[in-house]
């Protein structure tokens, strides 16, 4: 057994399949340190290649973003069963033969009626459609987000299963390991935040979309739709360049103090006279 599988004996442990467990680990190192000196420089510049070839294509201050709601200044009304809400500034409560205070019909359920009867009285509901080109960058965006979080994922493990045993002393390599550790970690929960923000977008425009299908005649609402499609096409432009620079500083942090990471104890001790 090599000096590097003598690591993974597990002691005095008797562990159950002990042997493929150790092999496993010295895998799992030799891959993480693969993926990091070769995998992460590859993909430094495949994301400024994608940002320059995706992203700076498009221009905020023109229409080149834009994405038509497809409702007209008419509105959806007939989607929308405003019968079923009282007209405002009445406050009886008092309904006879199914008239509000305000003269509208309240809509009745018949249970009795079949599901042909009700197929034939609906009519085919109206798709308000998403921004296809913001949807496809954040579909870019994504498995990017995705693979830095696992990258992440197993350099933190990588320095792990460096840590040397807990002893009394010599311990500033390990506490190197530490903070290098908690540096990996951090970029990992910034990195989870990105996907928070793709999924506020699609409530935040719903939301949007759906008041502008209520109130067609707003002029703000329809704005309001472009000025959020341009937030996100932002946010992910800024997202996908942090990311770059995270995998730059996960590559910094480590090779600047890869020695005491993997070796952060010496058996040489130094006299003092």
């Amino acid at each position: 057994m090599s000096e590097e599988e003598s690591k993974f004996k597990f002691a005095n442990l008797k562990l159950n399949g002990a042997k493929e467990v150790s092999e496993y680990a010295t895998k799992f190192l030799t891959e993480t340190e693969y993926l990091i000196t070769n995998t992460i420089p590859a993909k430094i510049f495949s994301l400024e290649k994608m940002s320059k070839e995706e992203f700076e294509v498009y221009d905020i201050n023109d229409s080149s973003l834009d994405a038509d709601t497809g409702i007209p200044l008419t509105g959806l009304r007939h989607q929308i069963d405003y019968s079923l809400e009282d007209p405002p500034n009445h406050t009886s409560t008092n309904h006879v033969d199914g008239i509000s205070p305000g003269g509208a019909k309240k809509r009745k359920f018949t249970p009795e009626a079949t599901e042909d009867e009700t197929a034939a009285n609906s009519k085919p509901m109206q798709v308000i459609p998403c921004n296809k080109k913001v949807t496809r960058l954040i579909d870019l965006l994504k498995p990017e987000i995705k693979h830095i979080i696992e990258t992440c994922e197993k350099v933190q493990m990588w320095i792990q299963l460096l840590i040397p045993r807990i002893e009394d002393g010599n311990n500033f390599g390990v506490s190197i390991q530490e903070e290098v550790l908690n540096e990996v970690s951090r970029i990992q929960s910034e990195c989870i935040g990105y996907l928070d923000y793709i999924s506020r977008y699609y409530i935040t425009r719903a939301k949007l979309a759906t008041k502008v299908a209520k109130y067609p005649f707003v002029d703000d609402y329809r704005r309001s739709v472009k000025e959020i499609d341009d937030k996100q096409f932002l946010n992910m432009k800024i997202s996908l360049n942090e990311i770059r620079n995270q995998y730059l500083l996960i590559l910094d942090i480590v090779s600047k103090n890869y020695e005491k990471i993997k070796v952060p104890r010496t058996v040489r001790t130094q006299n003092m006279y």
